[in-house]
């Protein structure tokens, strides 16, 4: 008689009961998801919130450092900043010409053996903050933040939401305290790097291949490289970790290798330049057999450890190890971790070229490491002590909170190097000589480079370096220093004809054997051909003061330098004009 149910009378009412008792027990069940939710957002935000005031802690700790301190590279890559934003603002197609022309005035860049993302990112720094290093810096510190952000996805991703709390621990290690206030590579490195490598690993855990992941570890992995050439040992431990979930070929598809395939292509020009401009530098990464059969070749870094990462963290990492290994729940991670740690000791030991900064990426593994001990010892103590409800569960995030307090107070005791006085010494020649070339000899060069850089906008003033001028040296395997000058009359001739500036400020150094050039410098100063001017103390381990002389004699004016570049060859030598603003071809 009813043809549908809902026909019948009172099953209307009866059947909106039913929907309406279903959408009250939902109700219930929906808020209690609600609040679980809540929940786990502000203790997210609140993870974020502890963790942007422990950068600030870190931003604010060592303000007074202008981060050129590590020489010769802190400036170079300060002032390779400022050649990109000079080389966007008088764009030219020779770009090579314009380069050996900045660089014989401002003789301090390097940007054709290394790759430009942060340079790029250190001139819109500039042109947003002014010519100032703090600028530089600033780039630094905040690929120190996104580093930790990234860490803290991965804790509460792999590990637990409560592990997030630890991300803090990585900005108050020595190693980051350190090099996120030097003006350098290897943290915006880490960065890219960890950032490809989280991207990688939701990549392989997906069983569709998840594209949006894949892209963003390839992106993040060319930014990597185009940042600091050695981030490309991310691939080696991507591939690494598709071998050991033995599945490698379900990710790997045609528009994986198609992508793959366009960014090779794309780093190609840039292996090209470094393979042009960086030949004999190569020697600091490729081994010997004799290097390769060398203790302290593979102890290095072991023993070298306590200074990116205190010891006690070390210890705790390994009980991480440990538990991780000898429990179900966190025996994938720490063998992806191990495996991690591992290919970065195997393939910095292999390096040539040894420093503490280059094992800055195994911070993070180390870290994960500390929050899977403090995990399983938390586990631990809930069973011991029979601990539940809120105590019980926010036990992990009491001790993490108490590591990171303590850490925090620790690392007041860190000092991070410094150099200063170089600032008030430029400030005193712009005002003697603001037009006019002035020469430098010395170790910190590079900072002098780039102080005068900064307050000549317009290119008015132009750098000679003894280096450049008496003597040409390089730091490269193999290598001996050309001397050019044997006298101090050999050194008096040059600074008239070739050097073309009246003002030197000259290095007093602290310690250490001169090399023959620097010495006849130092004796043709001694004599009335020179008038000393003023001393500016230094604040270097290495250096006394600055003393700033002028040239009683009338100096040819140089037109064109001529510059010898040790690095590509003995006898490698261009001579160009010094740029001027609004360069032409």
């Amino acid at each position: 008689m009813y043809k549908n149910i809902r026909d019948k009378p009172g099953a209307r009412l009866s059947s909106h009961r039913d929907v309406l008792g279903k959408r009250h027990g939902d109700s219930a069940a929906q808020r209690a998801m609600n609040w679980a939710r809540n929940i786990a957002s502000r203790q997210l935000l609140l993870q974020v919130l502890v963790l942007l005031a422990i950068w600030t802690y870190l931003f604010t700790l060592h303000l007074d450092n202008d981060g050129l301190w590590f020489q010769g590279d802190s400036p170079r890559h300060a002032v390779t900043g400022f050649f990109w934003l000079d080389y966007l603002r008088d764009f030219t197609t020779d770009a090579k010409g314009y380069a050996l022309s900045y660089y014989a005035r401002y003789p301090a860049i390097d940007p054709a053996s290394r790759p430009p993302v942060f340079y790029l990112l250190e001139a819109a720094a500039f042109a947003l903050l002014g010519p100032s290093p703090y600028a530089a810096k600033t780039v630094v510190l905040i690929f120190s933040l996104l580093s930790a952000l990234y860490l803290m996805a991965w804790l509460r991703h792999s590990i637990s939401s409560e592990a997030g709390w630890a991300a803090g621990l990585l900005l108050l290690l020595p190693g980051m305290m350190t090099w996120s206030h030097a003006i350098m590579l290897n943290v915006p490195a880490l960065a890219f790097g960890l950032g490809a490598l989280y991207h990688a690993r939701r990549w392989l855990e997906t069983h569709d291949g998840r594209r949006p992941d894949f892209l963003a570890a390839t992106l993040l992995t060319m930014l990597g490289i185009l940042t600091y050439y050695t981030a490309g040992i991310v691939v080696i431990i991507i591939a690494s970790w598709m071998v050991l979930q033995r599945d490698w070929r379900r990710p790997v598809n045609d528009k994986v290798l198609l992508v793959a395939g366009i960014s090779i292509f794309t780093l190609l020009p840039f292996v090209w330049l470094i393979a042009h401009w960086a030949q004999i530098q190569l020697g600091w990464l490729l081994p010997s057999a004799s290097h390769l059969a060398t203790l302290s070749t593979w102890t290095f870094y072991p023993l070298h450890m306590p200074q990116i990462v205190d010891m006690h963290l070390i210890f705790l990492a390994g009980l991480g190890l440990l538990t991780g290994l000898a429990q179900r729940r966190w025996r994938r991670e720490a063998i992806i971790l191990t495996s991690w740690i591992a290919i970065l000791y195997v393939v910095f030991s292999i390096i040539y070229a040894k420093d503490i900064r280059y094992a800055l990426p195994v911070m993070a593994p180390l870290v994960m490491l500390c929050a899977i001990g403090v995990n399983s010892v938390s586990e631990w103590l809930k069973r011991r002590l029979h601990m539940s409800g809120p105590a019980g569960r926010q036990l992990t995030t009491m001790v993490i909170l108490v590591i990171l307090l303590s850490q925090a107070y620790l690392i007041r005791q860190h000092t991070v190097p410094s150099v200063s006085g170089y600032r008030e010494l430029v400030a005193f020649l712009e005002q003697a000589a603001p037009t006019e070339p002035l020469f430098y000899e010395g170790y910190h060069d590079g900072i002098f480079t780039f102080y005068v850089r900064a307050g000549d906008d317009d290119f008015q003033r132009r750098v000679v370096l003894g280096s450049k001028l008496l003597y040409a040296s390089a730091k490269v395997p193999g290598w001996r220093q050309q001397d050019f000058v044997n006298s101090p009359e050999d050194v008096v001739r040059v600074l008239r004809d070739q050097g073309g500036a009246r003002w030197l400020a000259v290095e007093v150094p602290a310690r250490g054997q001169q090399s023959a050039p620097v010495r006849a410098l130092y004796e043709a100063l001694g004599t009335s051909d020179f008038e000393l001017v003023r001393s500016f103390s230094i604040d270097a381990s290495s250096v006394e003061r600055v003393d700033v002389y002028r040239f009683r004699l009338p100096v040819r004016e140089v037109k064109e330098v001529e510059l010898p570049f040790p690095v590509l060859g003995p006898d490698v030598r261009y001579r160009t004009r010094p740029v001027t603003r609004g360069y032409s071809d």
